[in-house]
């Protein structure tokens, strides 16, 4: 092949080697507009973190809540956490009728009629009261959430013991009003059928609306039937030995804020004022 022909085919080759080059060139400049300038596009096309998750969506906050006051667990501070939401919210608080006082006039079976009629319909309702289901659906509106709060027999007992110890004759009977006393020999202090009566035997039973004087011992499948009715009724049963973890539950249950469930511990005794340990025999 003559020199001269060599030279342009090899010239044709060079020039479709530039011209490949050229059009990658131009694809990769365009490809760096595209992704922003300078090194920007970096850590858009090679991301170094996983993507923030999206919350879940949220529900609204429930406005109709009825909280069973039991003695002694706690109950004034939970009361005052929903008196506060009240407030907050401009919900209407269910309150006892003057003939009353403080209580829906405990420990009488709860009646609608006990609520003072300016407080009807309420959305909140959290005084002490004797439950009684027919009647607490009767008075709150449809969808409202049942929360109620139990604490350790044991410790929960000293309290009453302490605080009732000149309301309750049971209690008044005992010589010093010594706990351990009647713990030893309660049959001898008890009547049945007295006035605050209930304080002195199975408290939390009576403020459940169930019959304190039945034994768990003699009857089993009654107190059975009185706990699968608590489950029916309430969504939340919290317990005093965990006040803070049943508080995140009721947050969650009830869709509310942090700030909504902030407390400060309300009607605590000092610990001078408590009564001797009891012992493990009683």
């Amino acid at each position: 092949m003559p020199p001269i022909l060599q030279r342009l085919q090899q010239a044709t080759k060079m020039s479709r080697r530039k011209i490949l080059l050229l059009v990658l060139g131009c694809s990769t400049v365009t490809l760096l507009i595209h992704q922003g300038t300078q090194l920007s596009w970096y850590p858009k096309l090679f991301p170094l973190s996983c993507p923030p998750l999206r919350d879940p969506p949220s529900r609204p906050k429930h406005m109709t809540v009825a909280f069973l006051k039991t003695h002694k667990t706690a109950g004034t501070t939970v009361q005052n956490i929903l008196f506060r939401f009240a407030e907050r919210h401009n919900l209407t608080v269910a309150l006892p009728h003057p003939s009353c006082e403080h209580q829906f006039c405990y420990p009488r079976n709860f009646s609608a009629h006990f609520v003072h009629p300016a407080t009807r319909p309420p959305h909140v309702l959290a005084s002490h009261l004797r439950f009684d289901r027919a009647e607490l659906q009767r008075l709150m509106p449809p969808g409202t959430v049942y929360v109620t709060i139990l604490r350790e027999p044991a410790a929960m007992f000293e309290s009453l013991f302490s605080y009732y110890n000149q309301y309750c004759p049971a209690f008044r009977r005992v010589p010093n009003a010594s706990l351990e006393a009647f713990l030893r020999a309660p049959e001898a202090y008890y009547r049945a059928g007295e006035h605050f009566a209930m304080f002195a035997h199975n408290t939390l039973a009576y403020d459940l609306g169930g019959d304190n004087e039945r034994s768990p011992r003699d009857d089993a499948a009654y107190l059975a039937g009185l706990i699968r009715q608590v489950e029916e009724v309430f969504s939340l049963v919290m317990i005093a030995e965990y006040f803070d973890e049943s508080l995140v539950l009721l947050r969650r249950l009830l869709a509310w804020d942090l700030d909504d469930v902030l407390y400060a511990k309300l009607n605590a005794r000092a610990a001078g004022s408590r009564l001797a340990a009891i012992p493990a025999a009683l």
